[in-house]
């Protein structure tokens, strides 16, 4: 684990290790709207067979869903109305200015790599219908670029290339050898080193 997250955090490798993804952050419109948003997921997401899980308690208030081999979308939020998860709770402790700026503890990242391009396609639908009504601010990278195209060749794309990458990055960690006594750091640095002779790419 010590390994994956010293990875998680170097750019060059990130995306690989992760796999297609999308982050998003916002707030709710009015707190008044969280019982409306909640009902109206639910009932969609019975209709399309997705599962759901509604959270309520002293930290956070909303529901999660997910489309068979999705990770979960968290549209859950504090008491200040803004998009917090259950997960970034869990590891707030990281989030300290220091590992990881304090602020993106409010933004939610969702690997829909292994549901399909027609899973993320109705993931993105959703939220940018769920936007319009309940939402503000609400901000949404994807790195299947449909969310900002609505173009389903290029989404399609970028799933063949990440795909690829993470099929290569399989067979990097195959190709190396491990070190007796080898402190993560340096374990990290020789993989990404490898990974660039892979990848092609200069050395640094």
């Amino acid at each position: 684990m010590a390994l994956f997250s010293q990875i998680s955090h170097r750019q060059n490798t990130q995306n690989i290790f992760m796999g297609l993804s999308i982050h998003y952050s916002g707030y709710i419109q009015k707190r008044e709207l969280l019982n409306a948003l909640i009902e109206e997921v639910q009932d969609i997401c019975e209709t399309l067979g997705w599962n759901t899980h509604i959270f309520d308690d002293d930290e956070i208030k909303g529901i999660s869903f997910a489309p068979e081999g999705s990770e979960s979308v968290f549209l859950t939020f504090n008491h200040e109305g803004r998009t917090l998860s259950p997960v970034n709770i869990l590891s707030k402790e990281i989030y300290d200015d220091i590992r990881v700026p304090k602020e993106t503890i409010f933004t939610t990242s969702t690997k829909t790599q292994y549901a399909g391009e027609e899973a993320h396609i109705a993931i993105i639908k959703l939220l940018k219908h769920l936007a319009k009504k309940y939402l503000r601010d609400f901000t949404l990278n994807d790195e299947g670029n449909y969310w900002e195209t609505g173009d389903e060749k290029i989404l399609r794309q970028q799933f063949s290339r990440y795909e690829a990458a993470m099929d290569m990055f399989c067979e990097a960690l195959k190709d190396l050898p491990t070190n007796p006594g080898e402190t993560p750091e340096s374990l990290v640095d020789r993989l990404e080193k490898l990974l660039r002779e892979k990848f092609g790419g200069e050395n640094k």
